[in-house]
């Protein structure tokens, strides 16, 4: 027999340490890391800004050294580390060399700036000159327009133009005609807006006539579906059909926001649909007659071959020209014949199904093409043109400007803040990251805990499984009885226990006859389960709730420290129980019996406390007059009267053990809650599904 090696045994209280100067050896190496990286990033930027011979170079350099210095901020805590002389890591690298690297980098940016200014006046002057000289052009371009198609033209001009004023902003924003570039904007988005106004009719007009004719020519290719006869007709309906599909595709943009354009793309896809069909048909139709010419002279085994093709397929001529003949031989022949040559001479074999289903998925996708395009009708580009106006607006009139002036303050700042994450106050970094614990140990910590864990159930899981090991043999045991019993005397039982409650005739029919549905709904071993698993789990409830409850309404003390613990099981969400059962015990009914019992143990346990200590007093005090023991008192006297309180808390019991059922089917309770999980499961996935593909089921069962 071959030795095992036993798995070493760590104690969490072990691993903390070892796991903390890993961590502490981490955070160190990222410290360095972020250093290095912060000086040679401003090192790199330095060298960069002294060989710019463009103002646009040293834009582009600028947002590089905001993002650094944010980056600073981000990480004062590191920064500071590394300007105490007591940090080991300061001997390499330390803030103060940052510091001197992005002051030198403020420093030649600041000179360059300065060197280079008159380029940065003479591009501002020439990107107002341009963009104002372009939009006047297209606002008497816009005023010209005389036609729908124009207004649809001259959009992407508008839309590029615009977008590169927005994007060059801060180049322009800071002389005093940056302001008259922008009513210039305005106004030309007002003056497109007013022709797209004035020219949407017309255009929607124009387009509902493209849609009317083909909607015309998706109907005439329709009622042509039941004539295809022949590969060649075939082929010609496709080529038809493919062109249809061409324009609406190309004419996606224009035609998206017509009402009418929905309504043409679900005939398209129906005609479609159709089509596929019929081919598929005709091509299954070549094949089943095709499979029965070897029995053309047996009309015995022509007459079998064509009921087992009936039952296999749901092929037309199957169902339609060749059944109704199969009691009569002769004819059922020569009808065979018949269609084989017909299939010959149409050329069936030469049908690609493929080809079609590949076409058909084309056409498919439309739809979804539809949703997400841009729309280029005159009114959305309009809306198109006025939210580009608003982002110029916007971007002249609130963005940094990069003329030299600001560019130079903007240097300076960024410096000193960097400077500032360096000497922040160590009161502030507590403020800062008091409620923070380094990634690392908390990584470590947590592989740890996971460590311990599994020793601990790999040296008791057995002895827990064990203990359970009685609870488990009941719930089998009582749901065997429970399957053995025949269903009419179990709605005897269940009928007699109804009465028993309510004392209602009406009461006990209802229950029998729910009991009766449910197995005539074929669900009655999940019943049953179902039934077990609240039967044992009130049990368990009452075989704990109770004394609780009556131990709580002798002690204050007992009150006052078992209160919270139901505060906190009615308090948690039900599905937090189901963690730690199912890692201590897997996964089966005992889990879910003692996720059931924590969930629904708190009312009993309130209300046999409540309706003991609301005995009246005076019950109490003649029961002592007669000498009653304790014993006596509680059971002779005080649960009596404290019933009422009782059976509500069994009441609430069973509500929510029965609340827990479906929860508990989650880890392989069997019962109703599996077929209710399972349909909820299917019912989000079929409606996901059906929000894409609504058109196409309805389409397919119209088929």
């Amino acid at each position: 027999m071959a030795a095992v090696r036993p798995i070493p045994q760590q104690s969490i209280i072990e691993c903390i340490p070892p796991a903390s100067e890993i961590a502490d050896l981490r955070i160190l190496g990222k410290d360095l890391n972020f250093i290095q990286a912060m000086t040679k990033r401003a090192d790199d930027l330095t060298t960069q800004a002294l060989s710019a011979t463009d103002y646009s170079q040293l834009v582009k350099i600028t947002d590089s050294f905001s993002k650094l210095t944010d980056r600073a901020e981000a990480k004062t805590k590191t920064l500071k580390e590394l300007a105490n002389d007591s940090n080991p890591l300061t001997e390499v690298n330390n803030s103060a060399e940052l510091l001197e690297k992005v002051q030198l980098l403020a420093q030649v940016l600041e000179t360059k700036t300065q060197e280079l200014s008159g380029l940065y006046s003479s591009n501002e002057n020439s990107l107002l000159e341009n963009y104002g000289g372009s939009v006047t052009e297209l606002i008497n371009r816009v005023d010209s327009i005389n036609n729908p198609n124009e207004v649809v033209s001259v959009f992407p001009e508008i839309e590029t133009l615009l977008k590169a004023i927005s994007e060059n902003a801060q180049y322009i924003n800071n002389n005093p005609k940056a302001q008259e570039l922008l009513t210039k904007v305005k106004e030309l988005s007002s003056s497109y807006s007013d022709k797209a106004d004035q020219y949407t009719d017309s255009f929607m007009s124009e387009m509902g006539s493209q849609i009317a004719l083909l909607n015309q020519k998706i109907t005439g290719l329709k009622g042509n579906i039941d004539f295809l006869s022949s590969n060649s007709t075939i082929q010609n309906h496709l080529e038809q059909l493919s062109q249809i599909r061409e324009q609406v595709n190309a004419s996606a943009s224009i035609y998206k926001n017509y009402p009418g354009a929905r309504d043409m793309i679900y005939n398209l896809d129906t005609l479609s649909i159709s089509t596929h069909a019929k081919v598929k048909d005709m091509s299954e139709s070549n094949e089943i007659v095709s499979g029965l010419m070897p029995y053309i002279n047996d009309p015995e085994a022509l007459s079998r071959a064509v009921k087992e093709a009936a039952i296999r397929t749901d092929v037309s001529t199957v169902e339609n020209v060749l059944m109704p003949l199969v009691n009569k031989a002769n004819e059922l022949s020569i009808k065979v014949n018949e269609l084989a040559g017909l299939y010959e001479s149409g050329n069936y074999s030469d049908i690609k199904v493929r080809a079609v289903a590949s076409f058909d998925k084309t056409v498919e996708r439309l739809d979804r093409q539809y949703i997400s395009i841009r729309s280029t009708d005159p009114e959305a580009l309009a809306a198109n043109i006025s939210e580009y106006a608003n982002d110029v607006g916007s971007s002249i009139n609130s963005i940094r400007s990069v003329n030299p002036e600001s560019q130079i303050q903007h240097f300076s700042s960024m410096a000193s803040r960097v400077g500032d994450s360096i000497t922040t106050s160590d009161f502030t970094l507590f403020v800062n990251n008091v409620i923070s614990i380094p990634g690392d140990v908390m990584m470590s910590s947590r592989n740890c805990v996971d460590a311990a864990f599994k020793d601990f159930t790999r040296e008791f899981g057995s002895n827990i499984e064990a203990f359970f090991d009685p609870l488990m043999f009941f719930l089998v045991w009582l749901e065997r009885l429970l399957l053995s019993t025949p269903w009419p005397v179990f709605l005897g039982v269940a009928g007699i226990l109804a009465w028993l409650g309510a004392r209602s005739i009406k009461v006990s029919i209802s229950v029998m006859l729910a009991f009766f549905a449910i197995g005539f709904l074929d669900m009655w071993d999940p019943m049953i389960s179902t039934v077990t698993m609240i039967s044992a789990a009130t049990l368990l409830c009452l075989t704990l709730g109770m004394p609780l409850g009556v131990w709580m309404s002798k002690s204050n003390r007992a009150q006052s420290i078992i209160t919270p613990v139901l505060d906190i099981m009615q308090t948690i969400p039900p599905f937090v129980y189901l963690i730690p059962v199912v890692m201590m015990l897997g996964i089966g009914k005992v889990p879910g019996l003692i996720a059931v019992c924590i969930y629904a143990m708190p009312p009993i346990v309130r209300l046999t406390n409540l309706g003991i200590r609301l005995v009246d007093k005076e019950a109490m005090e003649a029961a002592d007059a007669f000498g009653a023991t304790y014993t006596q008192r509680l059971f002779m006297v005080q649960i009596p009267l404290a019933l009422p309180n009782i059976f509500a808390g069994i009441n609430q019991t069973i509500m929510m053990a029965l609340a827990m059922v479906v929860i508990a089917s989650m880890i392989g309770v069997a019962g109703l809650g599996l077929p209710v999980l399972t349909g909820c499961s299917k019912s989000i996935f079929i409606n996901g599904y059906a929000k894409w593909t609504c058109n196409r089921c309805l389409s397919s069962y119209i088929r």
